[in-house]
């Protein structure tokens, strides 16, 4: 690798540790965010690499001890006093937030450059590029739903329209019944939910029996008319990375028998 490039990376973001991993470069990683690290406070975490972070707080003097000379982070997965902190330290820091599907890969090209290994982040790129617009294609046809993607029940919380969870939907022919929003992840009031009518509601396996119970009040709704609870892989759709372009041709499947029911 070219000596003026970063050595040292501190990583902040599960799916970035994933993009970097993908790309065979975990050589370059030296401490990692870790909701739930293996052993311990400040350990290990079940990738393997030295946890330096954690939902709300940093190590600093982990940080300082690793010497990055570059913290890779996903702004909206650490909180502003957290990122300001890091400032503090004089690290050099780069933001990895795709706004759309087509970015993901394009942010894999850049970490490829940055790692010292473009030819092979173009060769992952051309590939996830690829397989996206055959899957865009694949599903633009037929019918479209409105849908509701549920991030938690009491209070109602679901995605602004722009989301990359919401835009994967509507890939698969699932238009969001959320207006229009700058908070990325409104709470809906139970009112207008029941008169927008969604065909299909996602939602985590835990939320399912809860869900069950709850909906099962507004029969009238068409998504519980259809069995139209629809349980998908959160933990992989709401994070901006390759897991959540892995995940679409199967959501995509998932929906595509509620797009031939009659309506």
């Amino acid at each position: 690798m070219p000596a003026h490039l970063p050595q040292r990376w501190v990583v902040l973001g599960p799916h970035l540790v994933d993009m970097l991993l993908t790309l065979k470069q975990q050589h370059l990683i030296v401490g990692v965010q870790d909701d739930h690290p293996a052993i311990g406070r400040w350990s290990r975490s079940l990738t393997g690499f030295p946890v330096v972070a954690q939902a709300s707080q940093i190590n600093e003097e982990f940080i300082r001890r690793v010497k990055p000379d570059l913290v890779l982070y996903w702004p909206s997965g650490l909180a502003g006093n957290q990122q300001a902190r890091l400032r503090v330290l004089g690290v050099p820091m780069l933001a990895i937030d795709p706004q759309r599907l087509d970015d993901i890969a394009a942010r894999l090209r850049w970490l490829g450059a940055l790692a010292g290994s473009p030819a092979a982040a173009d060769r992952l790129v051309a590939t996830l590029q690829a397989d996206l617009e055959r899957t865009r294609l694949r599903y633009a046809k037929g019918p479209r739903l409105r849908g509701l993607y549920q991030v938690w029940l009491q209070p109602l919380y679901s995605l602004s329209p722009q989301h990359l969870a919401s835009q994967a939907m509507q890939l698969c022919g699932v238009d969001s019944i959320v207006p229009p929003t700058k908070v990325p992840a409104p709470i809906l009031s139970l009112e207008f939910v029941v008169r927008a009518r969604p065909d299909v509601i996602l939602l985590s396996q835990d939320q399912l029996e809860p869900s069950r119970r709850y909906w099962q009040r507004f029969r009238q709704m068409p998504a519980l008319q259809h069995d139209g609870l629809v349980v998908v892989d959160d933990y992989k759709l709401t994070r901006p990375g390759l897991s959540l372009l892995r995940a679409i041709p199967a959501l995509c499947d998932q929906l595509l028998p509620y797009r031939t029911l009659p309506h």
